[in-house]
């Protein structure tokens, strides 16, 4: 029997209630409702860990988190694991590739896959001057070096003022064809077009947006910068503690307490999750093809 093609879509921080088919009133997501209504909605999953660091490496391994040892973030420790998603793939005769966000260590470390383009974000532990040179992320991040290359030594996705951390929001500085979310479409078609037809392939493109910075192009901010927004959810578990505590911080382990920022963060999140959207449609576009 032949082994079918894998694609796995991946994206940080994108909650699943934020989707047209879910029902959200103001969010426009019209190529993820196609795959929701051609496909399998698992509406009842949950990550045993909600933090990114420990839900990816139980993706990884197959493993829960007692057994795979990470139960939070924490940067800097090596991801040393006998069996791997892309690794037992890989024995399996299919030819694996990942395109966008690991987020593992060392930043090189492939888990298996034949060949990684990676882009990881803007990771604060990769960019310190204490860094070797080979884990500097201006280095070792596919996404970086190649923004260095098109547009300058002093081209960075910091250009735009926010921390990748931050609930601060403001559209692209850049042409768009140069945004890290059309970067991994354009690295995913890519692929396709040179793939060995042969050979049956998995495809894990790994998107970082809508994770901030909220940053997507302009036009995208323009479709909800005049709209009339629900209000966001807050949890009954949501108290200001952290507010009183710590003050104002652009990156704070709390939204802002400003009615205005966080209307321009509500903005940025869904301006980062039309904008996903449509490089998904680009993607799709191309398979149908």
């Amino acid at each position: 029997m032949k082994r079918p093609n894998i694609i796995l879509l991946m994206t940080d921080q994108l909650r699943g209630d934020c989707l047209g088919y879910a029902g959200h009133p103001d969010v426009k997501t019209p190529y993820l409702d196609t795959l929701a209504s051609r496909g399998v909605v698992f509406d009842r999953a949950y990550s045993a860990c909600p933090s990114c660091i420990a839900a990816r490496a139980a993706l990884h391994t197959g493993m829960e988190q007692s057994h795979h040892g990470r139960v939070g973030y924490e940067d800097n420790i090596p991801w040393n694991y006998t069996h791997t998603m892309a690794g037992e793939l890989a024995k399996a005769g299919y030819y694996t590739q990942c395109i966008g966000k690991m987020h593992v260590h060392p930043l090189r470390n492939y888990l298996g896959f034949h060949h990684v383009d990676l882009h990881d974000g803007y990771l604060h532990s990769a960019r310190y001057g204490s860094v070797p040179f080979r884990e500097s992320q201006l280095v070792a991040d596919d996404y970086f070096y190649w923004l260095k290359k098109e547009l300058g030594a002093d081209a960075d996705v910091t250009d735009t003022g926010i921390d990748c951390n931050s609930f601060l929001a403001r559209p692209w500085t850049h042409e768009e064809k140069y945004h890290p979310t059309n970067w991994v479409t354009d690295r995913c078609l890519d692929f396709l077009r040179r793939r060995d037809p042969r050979t049956p392939f998995f495809l894990m493109a790994s998107y970082l947006r809508p994770h901030p910075p909220f940053d997507a192009p302009e036009p995208y901010f323009d479709l909800y910068r005049d709209k009339e927004l629900r209000k966001p959810f807050v949890g009954s578990w949501e108290t200001d503690e952290y507010l009183k505590r710590d003050g104002r911080i652009f990156d704070s382990k709390t939204g802002p307490s400003d009615p205005e920022l966080i209307r321009q963060a509500q903005i940025g999140y869904y301006a980062c999750i039309t904008h996903l959207d449509h490089q998904i449609g680009r993607l799709i576009m191309a398979l149908i093809e």
